[in-house]
């Protein structure tokens, strides 16, 4: 819509959409009171939060507001609106409708798992191969050392790359660092971003990012658990950049601060804006360390760095691939089995173990998470599906990749065209 075409019409929308914004953001401060996994990050107005805060609002109550503010929505004609406008129009839209299910099933309404997926997260959950895991499995028998028991085999070579103590800072400071630089490469940081990093214990967490706005993340590594080398990179890059710290300082730029878009100063776990962060998040790595760029600085920085011989690094580099696939994948099928009701919990135990690789402690951990978190891990792997298949593999991959990364985008905003937004 051409400035020409503007009226006072349409700047009364535009109002009631900023109104409708500020009013969201509410509720998903409302409903993280309840739900803390909920709202990953706050950065907006203080006194928007702590007038939020200053009341407890019962989850049934704020689905009641998010179908309000839905008719608010549907009363404003997106025709008349900008292309921006009516790009915000639909993403505020699907916000506010993945708030209104979570804080319906927090208030006891039942949904069927696969419903679920979709409501929050605006994806189908797609049935898999069942012998998915073969080709995984094929290939850490090959390249394990020793016979026997693959998961035994997979665990104490695992155990052998775990980063020393006293290795863990300067290995976790090279990652951060490293994936900085390579990003840098490619999309520009706002003036005055930075990522501080410090080193705790006594944690149940092996390492923890908060976003605090201004363009700064707060990185907090727990010293006491075990971390192999392969978890300081893949933290740096889906965490730091090109991840969530990169995303977030650029969107708080852009879409808060420039443009006022006030609901995403609110970063919530369930949207499904949240499938296409999550899925650009996990991307990350594999496109700042292509191919054989990983094993290389595995040989020439994180190696040397934990104490281990960088001649190691290729043969390290294709079990983590292969695990990688296995964890992201069987996640997703674990959770949608066991939750839409196929499984037994006893039955997805098994399968975490005898198909994730994973210990009796780390088996038990990854049930207790995909219990709180439900359909995060479905959305997880196909978010990254979904955003992959657009970034493609064309001399365009890079610009594709910081649209996904930059821009608050929809799973179908991806799916619907091959052309950039």
């Amino acid at each position: 819509m051409e400035p020409s075409t503007y009226t006072g019409e349409n700047a009364a929308e535009a109002r009631d959409m900023d109104a409708v914004a500020r009013f969201y953001v509410k509720c998903a401060l409302w409903l993280g009171v309840h739900d803390p996994a909920f709202v990953d990050a706050y950065f907006g107005p203080a006194a928007v939060r702590d007038e939020a805060l200053a009341v407890t609002v019962p989850p049934d109550r704020i689905a009641g507001y998010a179908a309000d503010l839905l008719a608010t929505l549907d009363r404003i004609d997106p025709d008349r609106l900008e292309e921006s406008g009516r790009t915000r129009h639909t993403h505020l839209r699907e916000m506010i409708r993945a708030l209104e299910i979570r804080a319906g099933i927090l208030g006891g309404q039942s949904l069927a798992f696969d419903a679920e997926i979709e409501a929050l997260y605006g994806i189908a959950a797609t049935e898999d191969d069942p012998d998915w895991y073969d080709e995984p499995h094929a290939v850490l028998d090959s390249r394990l050392p020793g016979n026997g028991d693959l998961s035994a085999r997979y665990r104490a070579f695992m155990d052998s790359f775990v980063i020393p103590p006293e290795r863990l800072e300067p290995a976790f400071a090279a990652a951060f660092a490293e994936s900085r630089r390579r990003t840098t490469e490619h999309l520009p940081l706002p003036a005055g971003e930075r990522l501080e990093i410090s080193y705790v214990a006594g944690e149940p967490w092996e390492a923890f990012i908060r976003f605090l706005g201004d363009a700064i993340s707060l990185v907090r590594v727990n010293a006491d658990l075990p971390v192999t080398v392969d978890r300081a990179l893949a933290y740096a890059c889906h965490e730091g950049y090109p991840g969530h710290h990169t995303m977030r300082a650029i969107r708080e730029a852009a879409l808060v601060r420039a443009r006022g878009w006030i609901e995403h100063s609110v970063v919530t776990l369930a949207s499904p804006l949240a499938t296409v962060a999550e899925g650009a998040a996990v991307l990350g790595e594999e496109m700042i360390f292509p191919g054989p760029e990983r094993v290389r600085f595995f040989e020439e920085g994180l190696f040397p760095l934990a104490g281990f011989d960088p001649g190691n690094a290729d043969l390290f580099d294709a079990v983590v691939t292969a695990s990688t696939v296995l964890n992201l994948t069987g996640n997703a099928r674990v959770a949608r089995g066991y939750l839409g009701g196929a499984l037994s919990r006893q039955e997805a135990y098994r399968l975490l173990q005898d198909v994730l690789l994973l210990d009796p402690e780390a088996t038990q951990a990854r049930l207790r998470f995909i219990e709180e978190f439900r359909a995060y891990p479905v959305a997880l792997a196909q978010g990254y599906r979904v955003v992959r298949d657009y970034v493609g593999d064309g001399a365009d991959r890079w610009e594709r990749f910081v649209h996904a990364l930059t821009e608050p985008l929809l799973p179908g905003d991806l799916t619907s065209s091959g052309s950039l937004g």
